[in-house]
This record gives C-alpha cells, structure tokens and sequence, in this order.
C-alpha cells in the first residue's frame, strides 16, 4: 500500500506513543508531538485513513487507536531507521562482559544475561548444532563419603561433570584402568560414536575385561558423554517473559517456559542469518509467542558455523534501540569466539 508522507509520519508517532505509554494515542496527543503544523480535525481524517488501510485500530475502551500487527509490520518495512552496529558499538560491548571466560557456556550465559539486563527482555543464545564433538580427555576426582566427579571434556572447549557415589564394595582405584582405556582408545573419536559403541555392547565387553561390574560405571560414563552432547539453550532473564504475556496462572505459563528451555523449539522459530530479523506475533509461528515479538541475528563461530542469538519481548517495543543491541551483541559473540578456536 502507498501512504503519504503525512500518514507515513502519523503512523509513525502513534507506533512511537503507544510503545513508550501502551495507552491508545488520540488526536490531540498527536498533534502536540507532531513534528508538523496539522489541526486536529486532519489527524482524525488521517487516522481514519490508516485504520481503513488496517494500520491502526481502534479499542473499545478508548477514543484513541493503537497499532495492528500490520501497522508494525509496515513501519519495521518501510518507516524505522536503522543502522548495523559500528566497531565502537561492538567494543564496548567486550568491554562490558565481566571476568574471563575459561568455556563457551559460560560466555554465552553471560552474553545472554547481560543483553537481557539491558532490554528487560529476554535473552536465548544457541550454538551452532555439531555433529563431530569429540572426546578430549576423561578423569575422576575423588570426593568425601565415597563419591567422586566424573569430568569430561570435548574438542569444542565443554567440560561436563557430573557427581557420582560408587558402590560400597567398589574402590576408585579399580576404576583406573577404565579411565586410562577410555583416554587412551576413546580420545579424538566423535561423542556419537563413543554412545554407539555403548549401545551395541562393544564398549561393555572391552571393559568388562577389566573389572567384573562395570555396570555402574558404564552408566556414569554414558551419562556424562550424553550431556556433553546435549543442545541447550543459554537464557538470560526468563521470568521477564511473565510481565509480557497474557497468562497469569502458573499452569498456562509453564509450556511457555517449557517452550523457551527446548534447543529444538527454538531452532525452529529462529535461523541464524548475519542479518537482524524480526518476527511479530502469528509470523514467529507458535502460538505460544503470539504476543511476542522475536528479534534474531546470526554469530559465527569459526570451524563450527553459525549460532542464533534472540530476543524476546512484547510487540510495543523500541525496535530500533533492540535490533541495534540484537546486532551488537551477536557480532562481539563472533570476534569473541575466535578466542575458542
């Protein structure tokens, strides 16, 4: 559809009102913001043009009207100034994130908690999908009360731990020559192989050559290799999407929040271009996040490909503060995440 310049403007001030009060934005409110000289009497015929065009809409409880989905959509199109995010942009960004970060989760966790502090929205961070994690090393730590850790580590800098308390008539140190097997055959093979083995009993017989039970530490050992393979979801302020949604009963938010932990759910709603996308409401396409807006762009992580950074929040929103910040925040993951390769 062709607007005027005129209503390209007024368009523009009601999307701008409503976001900053989410009150319906009326004639008179327009014409003290208005950057132009118009009486009252012309915004009104201006808005009615708007709204026959389906721009805006009017609420029953107010003489005022309020932007339609179509009426973001068009000014996210056609009205909203933007620009990608400079160098300094990206640099005080590094600056800002706190303490070193030894893993990628703990940088990623960081990076979504931080941009999530920032927007009050919420932040979801995936990396890239690998399917050739490898194992890297595997050791025990003894602990108190017969318990020990069980820590692997995987070529794409992870390290999985996981606690577990031995069998009373089961020492440590019959363990030994099962790590030192597992570091010695299962190193540089990929996690999927290592479970497969698993699963066709040909990891189980080679180690039952070693200790007569090893049951129990198979299935240590399997779970340890499990997680370090699993999809998880880096979220930063996940209860913010509460003050958003229309749900107040725990029990209608909790698929929602189900929805929000699933790496593959979100995979599904969000794709990893270098490029700021941004979804509204039915175009995310989950009725979960059907008052929702999505913010996304894609990082790159060398050697790996590419992860998805997002951004959740309500349809009234500053888009043009949060794409900038969605597209700052996903570039200095990307030069962060050199210092990983």
């Amino acid at each position: 559809m062709a607007l005027t310049e005129r209503q390209k403007l007024i368009l523009t001030a009601i999307i701008y009102e409503y976001t900053q009060r989410e009150h319906a934005v009326g004639s008179k409110s327009l014409q003290e913001h208005l950057d132009i000289k118009i009486s009252s009497a012309t915004i009104r015929n201006e808005m009615a043009a708007l709204e026959s065009d389906d721009l805006i809409k009017k609420l029953h409880t107010s003489a005022g009207r309020v932007p339609s989905y179509e009426g973001y959509r068009y000014y996210l199109d056609h009205l909203m100034m933007t620009r990608r995010a400079t160098d300094r942009d990206v640099q005080a960004i590094i600056q800002s994130f706190r303490g070193n970060f030894h893993e990628i989760d703990d940088l990623l966790d960081e990076t979504a908690r931080t941009l999530s502090n920032l927007t009050g929205y919420t932040a979801l961070i995936l990396k890239p999908r690998r399917i050739d994690i490898k194992v890297s090393g595997f050791r025990l730590v003894p602990l108190e009360g017969h318990q020990l850790i069980a820590v692997l580590v995987t070529n794409d800098g992870k390290v999985t731990s996981q606690t577990f308390k031995l069998p009373n008539e089961m020492a440590i140190e019959s363990l030994e020559s099962m790590v030192a097997y597992i570091n010695d055959q299962m190193v540089g093979r990929p996690v999927n192989d290592v479970l497969r083995m698993m699963q066709s009993d040909e990891l189980p017989t080679q180690m039952s050559r070693m200790i007569k039970t090893p049951a129990a530490f198979l299935q240590l050992f399997g779970d340890v290799l499990a997680r370090s393979n699993g999809d998880n979801v880096h979220i930063g302020g996940r209860l913010n999407v509460l003050d958003f949604s229309k749900e107040t009963d725990i029990a209608d938010v909790k698929p929602l929040l189900e929805f929000l932990n699933n790496a593959e759910d979100v995979r599904q709603i969000a794709s990893p271009t270098r490029d700021v996308q941004v979804k509204i409401g039915c175009e995310i396409g989950e009725p979960l996040l059907s008052e929702f807006s999505l913010i996304t762009r894609g990082f790159l992580v060398p050697n790996q490909g590419s992860g998805i950074i997002a951004l959740l929040g309500p349809i009234p929103m500053s888009y043009s503060t949060n794409t900038l910040l969605t597209d700052a925040f996903g570039e200095a993951l990307s030069r962060k995440m050199i210092e990983y390769t």
